[in-house]
This record gives C-alpha cells, sequence and structure tokens, in this order.
C-alpha cells in the first residue's frame, strides 16, 4: 500500500472514534441526583451448586489424564525415533578413554564385532579391530558385571572430600567447632 491509502485509512478511523465522542450524552453524566456516580451494593450470587463443583472437579481430572496420555504417547513415540539413534539391537559403547578436550578413544561393540575408535570434533577413524576371542570374553563379561564396587568407592571418595572442605570452613558448612566434628566422628 502507498501513503494515500494508508492516509485515507488514517482519516477513516479519526472519524469513527470522534463520532463515538460526540454522540456521549453530556447531560446524563452531569446529572446530579442521577444513578450514574453513585455507589452500588453488589448483588449476591446464586449459590454454587454441588453438581457445578463436581463437574468442575472432573474436568479438571480429565484435563490432567488428558496431558499426563499425551506426554506417554510423546515420549514413546520419541524414544522409538530417537532411541534407535543410540543402540540399535546389540550396538552399544562398551568403553569410553577421554584424551582431552573433544578427543576420546571408544570400544563400541557393532554388529557383534569390537572396535577401537578414536573420535575427535572433526573425525571419527577406525583404530582397530578387536579380534582376539579371550578380549571379547573379557569385555563381555565386563559389560554384564556391575560395577558396584566402584562405585561406593567414588561415593566414599567424595564424602571423605565434603567432610574434610567442611572442616575446612566450618562456618559455611554449619556451626560445629573442629573438636565436636572430633567428638562426632569419634562415635561413628
Amino acid at each position: 500500500m502507498n501513503n494515500k491509502n494508508y492516509l485515507g485509512m488514517f482519516i477513516v478511523i479519526l472519524l469513527i472514534l470522534f463520532s463515538g465522542v460526540l454522540t456521549i450524552d453530556p447531560v446524563y453524566a452531569a446529572e446530579v441526583g442521577g444513578e450514574y456516580l453513585q455507589y452500588q451494593e453488589p448483588k449476591p450470587t446464586a449459590s454454587v451448586s454441588w453438581f457445578s463443583t463436581i463437574s468442575y472437579i472432573f474436568s479438571l481430572l480429565l484435563t490432567f489424564a488428558l496431558v499426563i496420555g499425551l506426554a506417554y504417547f510423546a515420549s514413546r513415540f520419541l524414544g522409538k525415533k530417537l532411541g534407535g539413534l543410540s543402540a540399535i539391537g546389540s550396538n552399544k559403547i562398551v568403553g569410553t578413554l577421554s584424551l582431552g578436550a573433544n578427543r576420546a578413544v571408544y570400544i563400541v561393540e557393532i554388529a557383534g564385532k569390537f572396535l577401537i575408535l578414536g573420535v575427535t570434533d572433526q573425525n571419527i577413524s577406525v583404530l582397530q579391530e578387536i579380534t582376539d576371542v579371550e578380549e571379547i570374553k573379557k569385555l563381555k563379561v565386563e559389560q554384564l558385571s556391575v560395577p558396584k564396587e566402584q562405585f561406593e568407592g567414588v561415593f566414599q571418595r567424595q564424602l571423605a572430600s565434603l567432610q574434610r572442605l567442611s572442616q575446612t570452613f566450618p562456618s559455611t558448612f554449619g556451626a560445629f567447632t573442629q573438636n565436636e566434628q572430633k567428638q562426632e566422628s569419634e562415635k561413628r
């Protein structure tokens, strides 16, 4: 649109606004005895019935169930679409070794073969294929065993680190003094 059309639309809008302002009855607003500017008590509303309350609660529960159902089906749909990308069948990452920022060596199982991959930002290359039967058996046994001891060791180290930190900065981690902390640790 060009400027003439905008100007014409602007004039039409102004005429509509001014015609509305001119039609207001100034006498009604200026009446002293009229009810225009006087306070009125609000009229009481009808009492709320039990049926409307129950229907409201039912609709709320139905909406909640619908949201939960949609979330469930969306997660299943996305799980099928995206889950296939990370682990197709028996394809999985067996182990990793970080070599620095954005560099790592992975041992992966793909189609029953164990491969050692070198991974960087720009490249993924096959370093070696593991063909030794004994090594493959060791890798499969390591996959099946849950490293419970490893978790407990990490947990104990982190807990000890937190205790040392709390002894270093006692005011930050509580009101105990170092003597009180030693007494607590002796009780344990």
